[in-house]
């Protein structure tokens, strides 16, 4: 099993089976886990801010909800995917402290506005709240696990 561990503003697609996308950590940050089954595709984003409040100019991280969705529907498209086979999982968008502006609810509206505009079906959502969580997606089986560290909670999606 391949083990990839997105940090902030990273983005990661595969086309191996045996890969797992985990991001840890995830307060307000979405992490963004899709997938195209038919191409046997997966990939995953960890999401800083909602969209258009970027004010760094780097090439190398995608930190908005735009430019993440934006890149790994390109590297799925620039693989031979359609946006019409393409399934997403999101998971974070905690309001965590009292007065952080909502970034985390911003993320989370945000992350289903844009994928809901590029047609991308969302399979599932663990969102919201005030707990950080980690989440996991198991490329072979498809699985989402979402932990939450404080509760020992664990779901599946």
């Amino acid at each position: 099993m391949i083990h990839i561990t997105l940090n902030i503003g990273d983005v990661s697609v595969s086309n191996h089976p045996n890969v797992t996308f985990t991001c840890y950590g995830l307060g307000s940050c979405i992490g963004l886990f899709m997938q195209d089954r038919l191409m046997g595709l997966y990939g995953a984003a960890h999401i800083f801010l909602p969209r258009q409040a970027e004010t760094s100019q780097s090439h190398e991280k995608y930190y908005t909800v735009d430019r993440s969705i934006d890149q790994l529907i390109q590297e799925f498209k620039m693989r031979g995917s359609s946006t019409a086979n393409l399934c997403a999982k999101i998971v974070g968008g905690a309001s965590l402290y009292p007065h952080s502006f909502n970034i985390g609810k911003r993320n989370a509206e945000d992350t289903i506005d844009y994928l809901t505009k590029k047609l991308v079906h969302i399979q599932a959502r663990d969102i919201g709240g005030k707990l950080s969580r980690t989440a996991q997606f198991n490329c072979c089986t498809g699985v989402l696990l979402v932990r939450i560290p404080e509760t020992k909670e664990l779901k599946y999606y």
